[in-house]
């Protein structure tokens, strides 16, 4: 969407700054709780017809993790890295040594 971003202040009409989070629909009001009226309103408006979906974020960014943790692997520090991570040494061990695809 990066290609066709826009920016809030033009999509959102300014006397929605008045707006109580109480007064929108409530399948809005908990986001305009987090991220506030202008923003809700926003999204809404970019997303309005459309089901969208958040995976757990520990989990979209797993690779992630491991890939760091495979940065900071030094061959000797398992165990500081499980404690480090809060994982078992064992899946440690799996993620710095992951087993090989048979062909």
């Amino acid at each position: 969407m990066d290609a066709m971003r826009i920016e809030p202040q033009t999509m959102v009409p300014g006397w929605m700054g008045e707006v109580k989070a109480e007064a929108l629909p409530e399948v809005y009001q908990e986001i305009a709780g987090v991220i506030g009226v202008e923003n809700t309103v926003y999204l809404a408006q970019i997303y309005a017809g459309t089901s969208v979906y958040f995976p757990k974020l520990e989990r979209a960014l797993l690779s992630m993790r491991n890939q760091v943790i495979r940065r900071e692997f030094d061959g000797a520090n398992l165990k500081a890295l499980a404690r480090r991570w809060n994982l078992s040494v064992r899946h440690l061990r799996h993620i710095v040594n992951p087993p090989r695809q048979s062909a």
